[in-house]
């Protein structure tokens, strides 16, 4: 094996274990309570949560930003970014449009919430891990420019 193939391997090896581990970060009490939790929330919201086809579990306040919120923006953001880059539509408004209705339409799928939750947390561990050797790697780069090693 040649080294980049070797990097290569070691590097695909990392990230299925990084979004393995963000998978399996979801905690027995986030689950039993998103199976079995009760709304929390005001009346209204729950009546809105219930219209939207959200399980009246999935109202509640810890659950609804994890599950509900986080993946609506991150959807919703995706898909503008991607209409907005395809310039399929020449005004932007409908982009938005488009965005808003695409992300409001897979919330109530609870596997798109839970993907998107997933990736979160292993783009969170994986820009952490990018940060620390790029700064590490930048902090030698300066310090060999610095002391001419």
């Amino acid at each position: 094996m040649e080294i980049p193939d070797l990097i290569l391997l070691f590097g695909m090896i990392f990230i299925f274990f990084i979004i393995l581990n963000s998978i399996l970060s979801v905690s027995e009490a986030d689950i039993e309570e998103l199976t079995q939790g009760e709304c929390n929330l005001s009346e209204f919201a729950c009546r809105l949560g219930e219209a939207l086809g959200l399980p009246r579990a999935w109202i509640n306040s810890r659950v609804f930003l994890k599950y509900v919120v986080i993946p609506f923006l991150g959807i919703c953001s995706v898909i503008y970014g991607f209409l907005d880059n395809v310039k399929i539509f020449p005004q932007h408004r409908i982009n938005v449009v488009l965005a808003i209705l695409i992300a409001l339409s897979t919330i109530h799928s609870g596997a798109f919430t839970f993907l998107v939750a997933a990736l979160f947390a292993t783009l969170g561990i994986f820009s952490v891990i990018v940060f620390f050797f790029l700064f590490f790697f930048g902090l030698y780069g300066l310090l060999k420019l610095a002391f001419r090693l």
